[in-house]
């Protein structure tokens, strides 16, 4: 073989190297980029579900905490309060008819 077919087959293998190192780089390349992209929806995707998380650590604290906060609580000591009051008034009112009765003189005892 002469310097001229070596040089010619050296140059072809040369070419041939470069070739495949340039394909191989751009399949490189490619996955790179996936995983970079995969890797962005994931963090995106791990941002989003940590808010959500915090929310909901939020609200069940708040529940868990402070119950009487809540506004059917709030509404239901209001409505019991009231309830209560209104026994009050009843038991006063049948204290007051009793008394009534039982007094002489009063309309509602007997006269004769």
């Amino acid at each position: 073989m002469t310097m001229r077919e070596l040089e010619v087959k050296f140059l072809s293998a040369m070419n041939e190297l470069q070739s495949t190192f340039e394909k191989q780089h751009q399949v490189w390349q490619e996955s790179y980029e996936a995983l970079q992209h995969a890797l962005e929806q994931s963090l995106a995707r791990e941002a989003t579900l940590k808010a959500q998380n915090d929310l909901l650590q939020k609200k069940l604290s708040n529940a868990n905490s402070l119950p009487e906060q809540h506004q059917l609580v709030k509404q239901i000591k209001m409505l019991g309060a009231h309830l209560d009051a209104l026994a009050k008034d009843a038991a006063s009112f049948n204290r007051h008819l009793n008394t009534t009765q039982q007094t002489p003189g009063n309309f509602g005892g007997d006269h004769h």
